[in-house]
């Protein structure tokens, strides 16, 4: 095939390439600005992949290829290639492009070529440049919440209000930012406190900045708009905000991620209206810098307390866990009987016992009377203050009380003091420093076998209802309700754990754990874990996993993969047709997904139809031998799955394990696709296609005898025919009839009705009677669902008495891409594309053809398929001499204009091409072959990349 190569290389110059001059319509890739000429990949695009736009050509049609290639450190790469069977529908054909294939940093390529009807004529876009850098990225300091609480909230405290939209800030870049660069600061939000769940999509916020030296010295600040971007996010909610720099286009820079928690809710209010028109507070309470109060006139305390505060609290005065993890500790005021706008509060605090109090480090003013919560003013102080001490000798006991400040002024009321208990200590923990610690020992299993391997058999379980153990309960801080949890789980790694005991424990310690629990583990090791928690919720340390006994149960079989059928790999994607019978179908139950398999036991297949539980077949048992089981899936059983539907369906198929006295273990199913429908008359034989009850064709040439063609007949037309029996079902629109002549496995022609038929007849071309071999040749047809390719139900040959005629040279041939799809005289065959239109007749060596022989090619075009409608301005001769045996012969006949006299314009109708050559002064000709012709690909431009006139 040396000549070809020949073609290849001046193939090659057809590209549409810049030295061409034209091209196929750019693509585009999302994510990208098509004016960056680099094409700079973004990160996230990076890490989450895109896609590739490729616009609808001008001219599309059925079987159009699209190719799509990646080009990368000199390796090209088809990362696409689809054929369209009716043409390309819609505006834009999407490719993926993944973050796989973007894996390597460099500069890469990407363009894509149209074949029209996946022939000969392409189509080619410019190259892509695409930049890729996974380079890791400068970072800085996270965005920053300006007037944030010391808790990281923003609220309806703070000032100015949110409605005003909320303030952040960055810090400065020097070594990092440039003037011109552009920050991008992008916000969302979330329903939590920390930033993870699901984004609020209404809250996402994007917004560039371009940075002055100014901004990059002393950093910049940024007001994120209320609307939609504050506005939704409602109660105990946040916002992540990063920022990023951008050089030229191109991220240089990312900050850290900066958290603010939002809460806009009011205690007592409904909803989130916790601002005014005028943005003020209504909660009753304002947090201020601590005040320098004056020398105050107190009250008597023969007087008693004025000021009420309570606070909630368990038994014996503690205060739940769940309250000091939530980072707030609320303290109830009851509102005194004389108020006045301006009344002010300061707390203070001490850890009972000392003598100094410590003040509270902000005053609290109390908004106007009428603004005020009825009966109770809830005052939210930090918990994290009242913290159990690492130097207390138990629980750490809080006195608090309040002073509250008439009017602001000088006079002011002592409250009663509170008094609460904080538990921070798990148990099994020390103080000074606190420090969680591991219980131990193991606790001791009673009544287990004897070490060191203590197996535990299904006749210990029978015997012994309870495991017994006894727990050591002599740790530091040990109360009587503190509570045990203990696990049990398979020491085999990655295996889950199992809470078998969750309770309070006697003072010996002694617990039970019911025997029934090992059962759901597997043989091996088993381990113990164990952990103690107190009544307010405080966790201790879990132990070290343990290992206390070696179970060994029998365990019940299990497969974990369904049967491999490899005819339908992969994946069980491909369908069963009759001719994948042939030489049999098998299912094999693979050894490496069945555990605890043990000699005796029987494995089988079981194939089920899906919308028919009762419709099923076995196979066969074989009793398992440690490897690989082939079981035979014959077309019998698989037809009476099938059971004559008329269209393919679904089947179940899965493998068992047979054990006597335990129930069958099942794999998993897959679902394979049984497609046992055939067009025609069902062959008698199953699944052998050939058939016998198809009716034979007859084949007649001009001369009208019954399968005899005259040695007259053989350089015209003929005709096939086939009448179908009256009890033969008809050939329905949806079935196609390929018809053949001889060995040839090409058909000569196909025949599909519009409307159920029950006979045809299709012509034979004088090309394909002249083919036909003296003294005899056969006759055959294959019908078929329509686009299937399977299930080919074919006639026997038919024989037809064949007379010889005068010896004619071998026929031509041309190079072609797509036969089966485009049979066509197309750019694909030109030997010069660029330099003329030279079509390359291939002519093979012969004793009729020696070296030295003069021959003449010859080309026209005709507006008929039958070759008789010549088109004026299409002949063409050219002579060549015949080569050496060795050398290939290619002869060249055409030029550009005989091809544009052919299809003078883009969308005209349809054209053929016909080409033979002869010898000795026309005394020998090989058979014109004619094929359709088409020189104008999908972008309208004609083999030398001129545009085709409209």
């Amino acid at each position: 095939m040396v000549w070809w190569m020949e073609i290849m290389s001046s193939v090659d110059t057809s590209r549409n390439s810049s030295r061409n001059g034209i091209f196929a319509a750019p693509l585009s890739v999302e994510g990208i600005d098509d004016n960056d000429l680099d094409g700079y990949i973004p990160r996230d695009i990076l890490l989450k992949g895109t896609r590739i736009v490729i616009p609808r050509p001008d001219d599309t049609g059925s079987d159009d290829q699209l190719m799509v290639f990646w080009v990368q450190n000199a390796i090209e790469t088809t990362i696409f290639d689809q054929t369209y069977p009716v043409g390309i529908i819609d505006p834009f054909i999407y490719v993926p492009l993944t973050p796989q294939q973007m894996a390597t940093n460099g500069v890469a390529q990407v363009y894509y070529k149209f074949w029209k009807r996946g022939g000969g004529n392409p189509d080619e876009s410019p190259p892509r440049r695409l930049t890729i850098d996974h380079t890791a990225l400068l970072s800085f300091a996270e965005p920053l919440a300006v007037n944030a609480t010391l808790w990281g909230y923003w609220n309806n405290n703070t000032s100015p209000p949110l409605t005003n939209g909320g303030t952040l800030r960055i810090r400065p870049l020097d070594s990092i930012a440039q003037p011109l660069d552009v920050a991008w600061i992008v916000w969302r939000g979330y329903r939590s406190l920390n930033g993870s769940g699901p984004e609020v999509a209404e809250a996402y916020g994007r917004w560039e900045k371009t940075l002055s030296a100014t901004d990059i010295k002393n950093g910049f600040y940024y007001v994120v708009p209320f609307q939609n971007h504050i506005s939704s996010l409602v109660d105990d909610d946040s916002a992540i905000v990063v920022c990023q720099l951008f050089r030229g286009g191109r991220i240089i820079a990312e900050s850290e991620k900066g958290l603010v928690k939002v809460d806009r809710v009011t205690p007592g209010k409904p909803g989130p209206f916790g601002l005014t028109s005028h943005g003020e507070t209504i909660m009753g309470i304002t947090f201020v810098p601590k005040k320098q109060r004056p020398v105050s006139i107190g009250i008597s305390a023969a007087a008693g307390p004025f000021a009420d505060i309570a606070v909630d609290t368990l038994a014996d005065g503690f205060i739940a866990k769940s309250v000091m993890d939530s980072g707030t500790l609320t303290i109830n005021f009851t509102r005194t009987q004389d108020e006045l706008d301006d009344d002010s509060i300061d707390v203070k605090y001490r850890e009972k016992g000392q003598a100094d109090w410590t003040d509270y480090p902000m005053s609290i003013d109390l908004e106007p009377v009428a603004d005020r919560p009825v009966g109770t003013i809830p005052l939210p102080l930090d918990a994290g203050l009242f913290a159990e001490k690492a130097t207390s000798p138990g629980p750490t006991v809080w006195e608090l009380m309040i002073e509250l400040y008439k009017g602001g002024g000088g006079n002011k009321e002592d409250s009663n003091t509170l008094e609460f208990t904080v538990d921070q200590l798990a148990p099994v923990n020390t103080k000074n420093p606190p420090r969680k610690i591991r219980p131990t020992p193991v606790p001791v299993f009673v009544n287990g076998t004897p070490l060191p391997l203590r197996n535990i058999d299904r006749t210990w379980i029978s015997s012994n209802a309870d495991m017994n153990f006894t727990v050591n309960v002599a740790y530091f801080g040990r109360r009587p309700d503190d509570n045990l949890i203990v696990w049990l789980s398979s020491a085999t790694q990655g295996s889950p754990r199992v809470e078998v005991y969750n309770d309070k424990v006697p003072a010996d310690g002694k617990f039970d754990i019911p025997s029934s629990e090992l059962l759901q583990f597997t043989n091996g090791r088993v381990n113990l874990t164990y952990r103690w928690d107190d009544w307010l919720g405080n966790l201790g340390e879990e132990s070290v996993p343990t290992p206390i006994l070696t179970l060994v149960l029998p365990q019940a079989p299990s497969l974990t993969k369904a049967p491999l059928v490899p005819e339908t790999d992969p994946n069980y994607s491909e369908a069963l047709y009759w001719e994948n019978f042939d030489g049999g179908i098998a299912a094999i139950v693979e050894n490496a997904f069945i555990t605890n398999a043990e000699t005796g036991d029987n494995v089988f297949v079981v194939v089920t139809r899906s919308d028919d539980e009762t419709n099923f077949v076995e196979t066969p048992k074989q009793p398992w031998a440690n490897a690989n089981l082939s079981f035979d899936l014959g077309y019998a059983d698989l037809a009476k799955i099938f059971d004559g539907a008329d269209e393919s369906v679904g089947a179940k198929i899965h493998s068992e394990i047979e054990r006597t006295g335990i129930p069958n273990a099942l794999s998993p199913s897959a679902i394979i696709t049984l497609a046992l429908d055939i067009a025609g008359v069902t062959p008698p034989n199953p699944p052998d296609l050939d058939n016998p009850n198809l009716q034979l064709p007859v084949v007649r040439g001009m001369s009208g005898v019954d399968n005899v063609i005259a040695a007259a007949d053989r350089d015209k037309p003929g005709t096939f025919r086939v009448t179908n029996a009256l009890s033969d079902p008809d050939i329905e629109p949806g079935h196609t009839v390929k018809c053949y002549l001889g060995n040839s496995t090409i058909p000569f022609d196909t025949f599909t009705p519009l409307v159920p038929v029950s006979e045809f007849e299709v012509v034979i071309e004088a090309s394909d009677m002249a083919k036909l071999t003296p003294p005899s040749d056969t006759a055959r047809y294959t019908i078929e669902k329509t686009g299937v390719g399977k299930n080919v139900n074919k006639s026997l040959p038919q024989a037809v008495t064949v007379n010889r005629i005068p010896v004619v040279l071998p026929e031509p041939t041309i190079r072609i891409r797509r036969p089966d799809l485009r049979d066509y005289i197309e750019c694909y065959a030109m030997t010069s594309p660029t330099s003329g239109y030279v079509l390359g007749l291939q002519i093979r060596k012969d004793a009729l053809l020696p070296q030295g022989t003069v021959i003449t090619a010859h080309f026209e075009a005709h507006s008929n398929a039958q070759g008789t409608a010549l088109i004026p301005g299409t002949p063409a001769s050219a002579t060549y001499t015949i080569k050496g045996p060795t050398e290939l012969d290619v002869a060249g006949v055409g030029t550009a204009a005989h091809f544009k006299a052919a299809q003078p314009k883009r969308l005209g109708p349809a054209v053929w091409g016909k080409y033979w050559y002869e010898a000795q002064g026309g005394q020998q000709s090989s058979i014109p072959i004619i094929k359709q012709l088409d020189t104008i690909n999908n972008s309208f431009q004609y083999c030398d990349l001129t545009e085709a006139p409209v």
